[in-house]
C-alpha cells in the first residue's frame, strides 16, 4: 500500500499525521501509536509508540512505518493482533522536530496508565507537530479516554480520514 499522501507540490507544503490502532492489545481499551510526515519531504516520516515496557521512535519511509506497525496473526486466538488499522489527517502546518520534542517530554515523565499513556503520547506528538491540531477543539485531552474510542469516535468527530485496514 502506498503512503497516504498525494505526490503534488501542494502536499509537500502541508503536514500529515497518522494514528495507528491495536484494538485488542490492551483489553477493553486498545493501544495507539503515531506517525508524522516530515514536512516538505514526500516520503520521510517519524513514528513511534509508548507502552508500559518501552517508548521508541524511528525515522524513514512510509514503507518503514507500515513495517513497524504490521499486524501479527495470533494462531492460538485465531485473530490479527497488534496494529490492524490506521487513519490520517493533513494539516496546514507541521514540524517534525517539534513532534520529537513532545515525544521526549512525554517519555521523560514515564508511563502511567491513566495520565501518561499511549494516547497521551500520540496526541502530544500530533499537537507538538501542528499548531492547527493543537488549537483544534475537537481533539480533547486524552485523560480519561480509551485509545479505541478516541481513535474511532473522537477522530471521526474531528474529520480525520476514514479508517484504513492493515495488512
Amino acid at each position: 500500500m502506498t503512503a497516504p499522501t498525494t505526490a503534488d507540490a501542494a502536499s509537500a507544503a502541508t503536514g500529515r499525521v497518522c494514528m495507528f490502532n491495536a484494538p485488542v492489545e490492551v483489553p477493553k481499551a486498545g493501544h495507539v501509536a503515531w506517525a508524522v510526515q516530515v514536512r516538505g519531504d514526500r516520503d520521510h516520516w517519524v513514528w513511534g509508540s509508548f507502552n508500559v515496557k518501552e517508548a521508541w521512535i524511528r525515522g524513514g519511509t512510509w514503507s518503514g512505518v507500515r513495517a513497524s506497525f504490521k499486524p501479527v496473526w495470533n494462531r492460538k486466538n485465531h485473530r490479527w493482533e497488534n496494529y490492524t488499522r490506521y487513519r490520517c489527517v493533513t494539516t496546514r502546518d507541521g514540524n517534525a522536530r517539534n513532534a520529537q520534542v513532545a515525544y521526549q517530554a512525554v517519555r521523560k515523565r514515564g508511563y502511567d496508565l491513566l495520565s501518561n499513556n499511549c494516547l497521551h503520547m500520540s496526541m502530544a506528538v500530533f499537537k507538538g507537530y501542528s499548531s492547527a491540531l493543537r488549537r483544534d477543539g475537537r481533539l480533547p485531552s486524552a485523560t480519561g479516554k480509551r485509545p479505541n474510542a478516541y481513535f474511532s469516535d473522537t477522530l471521526s468527530g474531528a474529520h480525520w480520514e476514514r479508517i484504513h485496514r492493515m495488512p
